[in-house]
């Protein structure tokens, strides 16, 4: 049997660290026979606060929230060159404690592993990639953090057998800001943490569901604003919000907050949402692949997505991409979508598509990456307003 490394800042073997990727992957890899074994590249947690802390420090700025300026310096802290230099050096203990492996999946490229195993980098996207697609933290680094942490993106990506993304956008970045090899460079896209049970949908009214945590980035605002234009023409149309959304009077929505899978009557109550909804929209400032459109084409939801990131190549022919700054674009989908019969053929589609992105499709594309072959994956061709949809 083979036993292959998880590698990640972290737990990779708990249910909860980043999103839930490393936790579904261990299920896939173990699915393909292979023996999975946690590889938690991170200091001892007392050094990392301290670290952090310092760091941290160094990126507060004056804000009218101090709780956000705090939030912002602890965001920046957790992407500075510091902290991928504590993790990287953590990596030779965490590698020897794993025993013999037969290679590594490393999950990010903020830390560097020793050379003589063979590595498959995984991530959404990349460094050079942050200046257009801003995730928090990521603004506030210095000029020569930034550089550092690409430095160290590069050497990883040098270094690994293989370069893979869960995006054809996240892996031309690759090609064009790094000059991988095009043969190094696989997509093997992102799997699904969520799947609601079969059901028999009722399609006749549009009920949307937006599911997202960051209000501001995931464009929850421009959801509301073109759900209130949308409401106008068919009034009986409602929409279900899920996250870390305001508080609400709008005609029509009704807010849930945040929902946890690992609370049982949480759980159920997203898994009805999923089940009543008619269509998914959320069209994100900034995305790099968001795994909620993939679980909600599991459940055979069409989705509205953004334009901005990687996240059209999930989506594919399972509904429709738009420009996040485009409210008339917004709009435009949801009506579209807000049709009963193109609501569900389109929905088909997306549940046919996501059988790409299960966790055990990934994980075998990543042990042929790993192996030196060319993975099996999805091309990817998102719709547009304008283009024919389903």
């Amino acid at each position: 049997m083979k036993r292959v490394g998880i590698a990640f800042p972290g737990d990779p073997s708990h249910k909860a660290t980043w999103s839930g990727i490393p936790f579904g992957l261990t299920g896939g890899l173990e699915a393909a026979g292979v023996e999975v074994v946690p590889v938690p590249v991170e200091p001892p947690a007392l050094l990392l606060a301290a670290g952090s802390n310092a760091i941290a420090a160094t990126y507060l700025r004056p804000q009218r929230s101090p709780k956000v300026a705090v939030q912002q310096a602890r965001a920046a802290a957790r992407t500075s060159a510091g902290i991928a230099w504590l993790n990287s050096r953590a990596t030779p203990k965490a590698v020897r404690g794993a025993g013999r492996l037969d290679g590594i999946i490393q999950i990010g490229t903020g830390y560097t592993l020793p050379a003589g195993i063979p590595v498959a980098t995984y991530e959404d996207m990349t460094i050079p990639q942050t200046k257009t697609h801003p995730y928090v933290g990521w603004d506030l680094l210095t000029r020569r953090s930034f550089a550092s942490r690409m430095a160290r993106q590069r050497r990883a990506y040098e270094q690994a057998r293989a370069c893979c993304l869960t995006s054809p956008w996240a892996a031309e970045s690759v090609l064009a800001d790094y000059g991988i090899a095009p043969q190094k460079v696989h997509v093997v896209g992102i799997g699904c943490n969520h799947t609601a049970p079969p059901i028999r949908r009722d399609w006749s009214e549009p009920r949307f569901l937006f599911v997202g945590l960051d209000w501001e980035r995931k464009n929850g605002s421009g959801v509301l604003r073109a759900f209130a234009r949308l409401r106008e023409q068919l009034p009986t149309a409602s929409l279900d919000l899920v996250g870390g959304h305001p508080p609400l009077s709008q005609a029509g929505v009704t807010g849930h907050g945040i929902l946890q899978l690992d609370i049982a009557e949480q759980h159920e109550r997203l898994e009805r949402l999923y089940a009543e909804a008619t269509c998914f929209v959320m069209p994100s400032h900034s995305e790099a692949s968001a795994i909620a459109y993939v679980e909600a084409a599991s459940a055979g939801l069409p989705g509205i997505g953004t334009s901005a990131g990687g996240s059209g190549y999930l989506i594919g022919d399972g509904g429709v991409i738009v420009d996040p700054g485009d409210d008339e674009a917004l709009l435009a989908a949801m009506l579209r979508l807000a049709d009963p019969e193109t609501a569900e053929r389109t929905g088909a589609a997306a549940k046919e598509r996501s059988q790409l992105f299960s966790w055990d499709a990934v994980a075998s594309r990543l042990l042929s990456a790993l192996e030196g072959e060319s993975p099996v994956s999805a091309e990817p061709s998102p719709a547009r307003i304008g283009d024919p949809v389903g």
